[in-house]
């Protein structure tokens, strides 16, 4: 290993903490990844043909689905109100995620420059001279995967096309999607180091698209091993992190689902109470996950630093040899 892993881990804990608004970064960053605090339930309380719904609740929710579906034949141009605002959604997504990644990069790279103070302006600057060269590095690395995918399924809904039998129709789907995941794990593992590298490539040494694309290749095969246990730290940290931030939101929606199964809930007054209490929580659970994020992109940026810019004596091993 060409540089000290747990100095670049405890690097990136002074660096996240001295320099706060590289939060702001993170919290843009943290727009286009999924957060993993998804909960999904089943409802097995339905296998004995019992519903869960109270008379009064079923008659409420009748009642709501009819006036929906009245006021959407009334308003058919909510259809594609919905669509653009999913589109415009996505791209601000995009741009915001792209924008914050650029941000904690060069931020990172300034504060290893010896910056004693960072400007948001300054860094939002520098971060849109990069975005193109990000959306185009990250559509030459992803786009032939997600053709390959949707092609291949594509492929064999065509050669079912015409069976009879459901249960080999079945049978091939599972098996097809058993193995896509099996296939797709390792390869979906390297791409994402591969294309940290090229990020790091584009933000740090400032490089074009393809000249990018052939330094992040040359740093990511040479050190794989290193990187991949940086990852696999990484992962299991924030995936335990990610956790503890959704607890509350478990705390209260594992045991709500657990009543509703059981029958023991007349009323939507909970669902709402819930509803509510998330929406409050959201924000505070996206300031926790963008500082995480801060975190996790600041110790990339260090180590495609440490082995691009070798330092020739770096302080905290000489603190510890002393």
């Amino acid at each position: 290993m060409k540089f000290d892993i747990v100095e670049v881990f405890t690097r990136a804990a002074k660096i996240t903490w001295k320099y706060k608004v590289l939060w702001i970064f993170g919290i843009l960053a943290s727009c286009g990844r999924g957060g993993g605090n998804n909960s999904n339930s089943s409802s097995d309380g339905n296998e004995n043909g019992v519903n869960p719904l109270s008379p009064e609740m079923q008659r409420q929710f009748e009642e709501f689905s009819n006036r929906f579906v009245n006021w959407f034949e009334q308003n058919p141009w909510i259809l594609y109100a919905m669509i653009a605002f999913v589109l415009v959604a996505l791209v601000v997504q995009i741009v915001f995620s792209l924008v914050g990644t650029a941000g904690l990069a060069r931020g990172v790279f300034h504060a290893e420059n010896g910056a004693e103070s960072l400007e948001f302006g300054e860094l939002l600057s520098e971060s849109f001279r990069y975005f193109w060269r990000l959306f185009g590095a990250g559509l030459v690395i992803w786009l032939p995967v997600f053709i390959l995918i949707f092609g291949s399924f594509f492929a064999l809904l065509y050669s079912m096309d015409g069976m009879t039998d459901e249960v080999a129709m079945g049978s091939g789907l599972v098996i097809f999607f058993i193995s896509l995941c099996c296939c797709m794990l390792p390869v979906s593992i390297a791409l994402n180091l591969y294309h940290t590298q090229v990020i790091r490539a584009i933000t740090v040494e400032d490089n074009g698209v393809f000249s990018a694309l052939a330094r992040g290749w040359q740093i990511f095969s040479g050190n794989f091993l290193a990187f991949l246990l940086i990852g696999v730290i990484l992962f299991i940290g924030s995936f335990i992190l990610q956790l503890i931030i959704s607890l509350p939101i478990f705390l209260l929606v594992l045991p709500l689902m657990a009543a509703f199964v059981q029958g023991n809930i007349t009323s939507w007054q909970p669902f709402l109470a819930v509803g509510v209490f998330i929406l409050c929580y959201s924000p505070i659970a996206w300031f926790l996950s963008g500082v995480l994020i801060t975190y996790t992109e600041t110790v990339w940026t260090l180590a495609y630093v440490r082995i691009t810019q070798p330092k020739e004596e770096t302080p905290v091993l000489s603190e510890a040899n002393a």
